[in-house]
Order: C-alpha cells, then structure tokens, then sequence
C-alpha cells in the first residue's frame, strides 16, 4: 500500500511540475526577415532603423485561456488575446509581462525581454 501511494504521488506531482513549467512567453523583432519566436528574450541587429516592433505571445499550459493581462512594457496591449506587439527603441531593453488567467480559475506570469541594435 504505501509503495502505491508514493508511486502515485510521483506521478502526479510529475504532472503538475509538467503543467507548471508550461507557462512562458515568446517574442520576435519584427525585421523583412521570416522571423520567429523564441522563448523569454529575442534581440536582432536592424542597420539604420531607430524603432523596430517588437511582437510578443503567450504560452500557457495546456489548459483554457480565459484572458492575458499584459503589463510592465506590454502595458498599452491592456487586458487582451495571448499576443501584444509595440513599438521598441534600439539599445533599449523591453520587458513584457503577462498574467495569464484560466477558464479554470487558475493563473501564472510569464515574460520575455526584447532588444536591438541599429548597426552603428
């Protein structure tokens, strides 16, 4: 009986770790190149451009998103869909945040940085 209840608690805290870690948000420099997200930062060179958009998305765990509250640099996305994009700055780093709320009354935060440089 006890091996029983060890071996289901493994699993199961195995499959809550899984779900847990889940959660994370992406983003992109948005360039004339075929861009795509990576996980927590992105950064590009962009020769002779001042301002990039910088796109940003969530990921959650598998369950039902119910909405994403964005914050920190992503403030101006609001209370929205799982993606956010603005206007960025070259050598400044942007900080998006995002609190994603479930259907099933759950929650995590998440957030990614994005940066770039003009080439000089």
């Amino acid at each position: 009986m006890k091996t029983i209840l060890i071996s289901t608690g493994i699993i199961l805290a195995s499959i809550f770790s899984a779900q847990a870690s889940a959660d994370q948000m992406e983003c992109y420099i948005d360039t004339q190149a075929y861009d795509q997200y990576t996980p927590n930062e992105c950064t590009t060179l962009i020769y002779g451009k001042r301002n990039a958009t910088a796109v940003f998305r969530v990921v959650g765990n598998g369950s039902d998103i119910d909405s994403v509250v964005w914050s920190n640099a992503a403030w101006s996305c609001g209370v929205s869909g799982t993606s956010c994009s603005f206007s960025i700055k070259s050598f400044s780093s942007n900080k998006a945040e995002a609190t994603i709320l479930y259907t099933n009354g759950t929650w995590s935060k998440v957030s990614a940085t994005a940066s770039f440089e003009d080439g000089r």
